[in-house]
């Protein structure tokens, strides 16, 4: 099945308050991904739209929605570090001490992607050789809940039309995705703020190529100490 609306009728709009009032909304939202639909929810920085990885008819409708000639976004979230091993392949030791110290929370890992993900799903979002994706368990929020509804991993895309900025702005996104996202949880412009923090594990050492909500002197020492056989510490999101 293709995505719920194709086109036909506009996106459904569920606001802060009426989830207030019902949480059972979040259920719709996940039937909605279960049926290869998309789901636009808001992050702690930014719209972001949602569909299930293993889906390549939602994957392909999340690149067409964003108006990409190319590559799919490569961003994952996953419900728990168990399912890392499903989405992930070849991962650095050391992910152990960074996953036990920041997740849940707002630490990103650049991994390679499974292979055994499916086909196409794998050349959208690897273009690139060798392929990588950044996966995290989400912390708090619509995210952790969503994907925790869920139970399975979920790729998701800042919700702004390719070259363009305002995944911020509800009216924007209300607007760009009107006929191509099947539901948004509108819960009103949010503001900028530190994006999560990005550590590649692909490369040896190890590389931290974004500061964000973790300080990188946290990531390091992190590091540092996993790599010394040391103890790690442990962060809160």
């Amino acid at each position: 099945m293709g995505s719920m609306v194709c086109g036909l009728v506009p996106m459904r709009i569920i606001t802060q308050e009426q989830l207030d009032n019902d949480t059972s909304l979040y259920d719709d939202a996940v039937e909605i991904i279960r049926n290869d639909g998309l789901v636009c929810f808001p992050g702690h920085r930014q719209y972001s739209i949602a569909a299930s990885l293993m889906s390549t008819d939602a994957v392909v409708a999340l690149v067409q929605s964003k108006r990409r000639s190319g590559k799919a976004p490569s961003l994952i979230l996953i419900p728990n570090e168990s399912q890392l091993s499903s989405v992930a392949q070849d991962v650095a030791e050391v992910a152990s001490a960074l996953i036990q110290a920041f997740w849940p929370g707002p630490l990103t890992l650049v991994v390679h992607p499974n292979a055994s993900l499916p086909s196409k799903v794998l050349k959208l979002i690897g273009e690139k050789k060798p392929a990588r994706i950044g996966v995290r368990v989400p912390g708090h929020g619509f995210q952790q809940e969503l994907v925790m509804r869920f139970g399975g991993p979920l790729l998701i895309s800042s919700a702004n039309l390719s070259q363009k900025v305002g995944a911020g702005s509800a009216s924007n996104v209300r607007k760009n995705f009107n006929h191509t996202v099947d539901l948004m949880f509108d819960v009103g412009d949010i503001p900028e703020k530190a994006p999560s923090t990005i550590v590649d594990l692909t490369r040896e050492p190890p590389t931290l190529i974004r500061e964000g909500k973790i300080p990188a002197s946290q990531v390091m020492d992190v590091l540092q100490s996993a790599t010394h056989g040391g103890e790690t510490k442990s962060e809160d999101d």
